[in-house]
């Protein structure tokens, strides 16, 4: 099985960073959103949701039960020898409830990840990117909250990687999507070669 976790704080533009690195490799690469199958699961369960923004406010234990199927689905398509996944996923999730993890026990297990990449870019550049956007909710939209959130993920990302012996790297995402997508598509050929 071949996966690499890319993570990265609302806002901060993982997804967008994500996809070109992604698209900038080969067809061995394949990019899955979890929020995209949570959102999926979700739905084909018939919970009340109707974004990705709706499933933070489910109950903790309905979360989670997600993310179980979430880990599932993704290391399914990871164990193809001839599939390298690429998860663009959060280390930590702002809930209703208040923060929990992205990645529980039980799914960092069926995971077993090679390889965190954490992309990040200064609390005010995110804030400014938060308060620009017009398709998304953030719960945390101060500078205090948004520092907070990243270093959260940095010590999920830190105790993940304890947990499963893989490495973490850093990705910056300033201004420039395509100087981090091609950072980013290096660090994922370098977990593909491990």
């Amino acid at each position: 099985m071949a996966l690499t976790v890319v993570s990265g704080v609302p806002g901060v533009g993982s997804s967008r960073v994500t996809e070109a690195a992604v698209a900038s490799l080969d067809e061995r690469f394949e990019l899955l959103n979890s929020g995209d199958v949570l959102l999926e699961e979700a739905l084909g369960s018939g919970r009340n949701v109707e974004g990705r923004d709706d499933l933070s406010d489910l109950a903790p234990t309905e979360l989670r039960r997600l993310q179980r199927r979430m880990g599932e689905y993704v290391a399914a398509i990871a164990a193809d020898p001839d599939t390298h996944v690429v998860l663009n996923t959060h280390l930590v999730v702002s809930t209703s409830a208040g923060f929990v993890p992205g990645l529980p026990p039980e799914v960092l297990r069926d995971l077993d990840p090679d390889a965190f990449v954490l992309v990040e870019a200064s609390p005010d550049l995110i804030r400014e990117r938060r308060a620009d956007s017009d398709y998304r909710s953030y719960r945390v939209s101060d500078r205090l909250g948004i520092e907070f959130q990243q270093s959260m993920s940095r010590t999920a990302a830190l105790s993940y990687s304890t947990a499963v012996g893989a490495p973490v790297a850093l990705v910056e995402n300033t201004d420039d999507v395509e100087s981090a997508a091609v950072q980013l598509a290096h660090e994922i050929q370098r977990a593909a070669s491990r």
